[in-house]
């Protein structure tokens, strides 16, 4: 990017996480190879639920063509996305199986009841074994069926594209994170750097959990579970990239074999992620 484009490209980005903190890119990260995994091409957010017109102007700008839309169907039906019709709505809902084996309603951050507000799923209900929980899902998004096909739209989705793709959950935390770490893994990405691109979503999302926080102190609620709940952690990852590697080998392996992509599917992944 030219030094114009870039201050262009940084002033877009800033308008979108003006209304939407956790939204930024995938990408711009050194992959092992030397390359870097292409900025602009994928971004990850929380949903994006009735953005103002500036907001909706810059997504257009930063050359959005297809959203990928991983939450249930009655968070989509509670909180619909607003875009413009030339953007390209992909329902990939990853989480189903794991909701319906734990009797749960949601999954992730949102897994407990909630306030709702136009932005997201915030928990304001008390939560027990919220780490094992969240170490449990993990795992899951690797092995569920519905997480499978859910992350196999986002490939094919992100393959497919004309343009940008942005990818989102309810907060845009877990099962967005675990989508946005296997296309940095794939990408060559080191793992710790992974990491700390994943954590940064605790920053993003402070001030969005801060009073709930301050309600479950004040209950005396667990707050430990709660934390687990609402907070990235490296473990989490680390637990699903175990779990992955135990079975496929590596990130590409697994996108063949569990997935289902084609060799072929990759190397258009490729060519669209890395430069």
């Amino acid at each position: 990017m030219s030094e114009s484009t870039l201050n262009s490209y940084d002033e877009l980005v800033a308008t979108v996480r003006s209304e939407y903190s956790n939204f930024r890119d995938v990408g711009g990260l050194l992959a092992s190879d030397g390359r870097t995994f292409t900025s602009g091409v994928v971004f990850r957010t929380q949903a994006l639920v009735d953005p103002a017109p500036e907001v909706r102007d810059a997504l257009i700008a930063l050359g959005l063509s297809t959203v990928v839309d991983l939450r249930m169907d009655h968070e989509r039906t509670e909180l619909p996305i607003e875009l413009p019709d030339s953007v390209k709505v992909v329902i990939a809902d990853v989480a189903s199986d794991f909701a319906k084996k734990n009797g749960l309603t949601e999954a992730g951050a949102a897994a407990a009841p909630r306030r709702l507000d136009k932005n997201a799923y915030v928990p304001s209900a008390n939560l027990s074994g919220g780490y094992d929980m969240m170490m449990n899902m993990y795992r899951g998004l690797v092995t569920m069926d519905s997480a499978k096909r859910g992350y196999a739209q986002l490939l094919q989705s992100i393959i497919s594209a004309d343009g940008a793709v942005a990818v989102f959950c309810a907060a845009g935390k877990d099962r967005t994170g675990w989508g946005s770490a296997l296309l940095q893994s794939f990408a060559g990405v080191d793992d710790q750097v992974i990491i700390d691109s994943y954590l940064e979503t605790n920053k993003n999302l402070h001030d969005r959990y801060a009073s709930a926080i301050e309600d479950v102190k004040k209950s005396g609620g667990d707050l430990e579970a709660f934390m687990a709940v609402v907070s990235s952690n490296g473990d989490y990852l680390v637990e699903g990239f175990k779990t992955l590697r135990s079975t496929y080998g590596n990130t590409a392996n697994y996108f063949v074999d569990g997935l289902g992509l084609s060799n072929q599917d990759l190397e258009v992944l490729e060519s669209r992620i890395l430069s």
